[in-house]
């Protein structure tokens, strides 16, 4: 029997989330690793939607190591910061090469892409990975997701309901302002909840500017994903997470909402 993609979302997330709450609570290099294949899977639907949309998804890997160094990045991180420092070098290079006027190293725009995906995946992935290494780093990831599958259940659930005004058609179209207000609210409020459920470090006055921060990087993270799936063309950036699409799919929100509770603690809580 084939199952609906409802069916199937609820059948990948029955399966995916209990996982990844175990490997955020196990921690170590069980969660870097993983989280750097990720990483590297993330980059690889990427650069195919860049550089070989008409191709199928296993043609990228011969591409070369390019995308590789997200993952390298990640899982790097959780032995030392410089291999954030390293990655980020090696992006600025590659960076250089796609920006110059010269083919002289080859085409220009895979150097661009490969700067893209360590900039964006590599870089921002790699502060999950930082933030699960502090002081109850464990319960700042898990509320860092809740919170954010809050805004989005927020989102989705109120724009079906009452959203009438679009809020990106361009980018969007199914995106309404309403909705975005929706999961404002949740997600703001299920960032002071979950601060007082897992007893976390902090006054409670202390969290409301990342309880009113949140929601709004989630927003902007869900939209860029959005934007750039526009410009590859596609619906989903792969197929790897049945019912959800891609692991870019999935990690919209949460690339730009990790860092922040990262930057957040770091500057303000601790």
């Amino acid at each position: 029997m084939k199952l609906s993609n409802l069916q199937l979302r609820f059948a990948s997330a029955a399966i995916g989330l209990p996982i990844v709450i175990g490997l955020i609570i196990i921690g170590g290099w069980p969660f870097a690793i993983v989280a750097g294949i990720i990483a590297v899977l993330a980059a690889a639907e990427f650069t195919h939607g860049f550089l070989l949309p008409s191709q199928p998804l296993s043609a990228v890997w011969g591409l070369g190591p390019g995308f590789i160094a997200p993952g390298i990045m990640v899982a790097g991180a959780h032995a030392s910061p410089l291999f954030i420092l390293v990655g980020v070098l090696i992006g600025v290079t590659f960076l250089a090469a796609g920006l110059s006027r010269s083919n002289f190293l080859g085409p220009r725009k895979p150097f661009r892409i490969y700067a893209s995906v360590i900039f964006y995946i590599g870089l921002l992935l790699s502060t999950m990975v930082l933030l699960r290494n502090e002081d109850n780093g464990r319960d700042w990831v898990l509320l860092a997701l809740f919170a954010t599958f809050a805004a989005d259940t927020g989102a989705y659930t109120v724009g079906k309901l009452i959203g009438r005004h679009k809020m990106a058609p361009t980018i969007s179209p199914g995106k309404t302002w309403e909705g975005a207000m929706g999961g404002y609210a949740t997600g703001a409020l299920a960032v002071l909840a979950l601060h007082a459920l897992f007893g976390l470090p902090g006054a409670l006055a202390a969290m409301v500017p990342l309880a009113l921060l949140l929601p709004i990087a989630a927003i902007v993270g869900d939209l860029l994903e959005s934007w750039l799936k526009r410009r590859m063309g596609v619906k989903d950036s792969s197929g790897f997470v049945p019912g959800h699409g891609g692991f870019l799919d999935r990690l919209d929100s949460v690339l730009f909402v990790v860092p922040a509770v990262y930057l957040y603690i770091v500057l303000v809580i601790d």
